[in-house]
């Protein structure tokens, strides 16, 4: 009996707006990764520098 084959997985990138898919596509070509990887640390990157300083401070040297 033969297997079933596996669904792809739905891409990040279809959802997300213009200049943010093609900054992860350089982003991905420069770095050797998928575009729905560096979509995914784009986002995270984004997500921890708005919780990291949401006061607008800027750090102590």
């Amino acid at each position: 009996m033969a297997k079933k084959k596996s669904r792809p997985a739905l891409s990040a990138i279809a959802t997300a707006s213009r200049p943010e898919a093609s900054e992860a596509a350089y982003f991905a070509r420069k770095c050797g990764l998928t575009t729905d990887e560096a979509l995914r640390i784009m986002r995270e990157a984004q997500e921890t520098s708005q919780r990291k300083a949401p006061d607008g401070r800027k750090r102590k040297r």
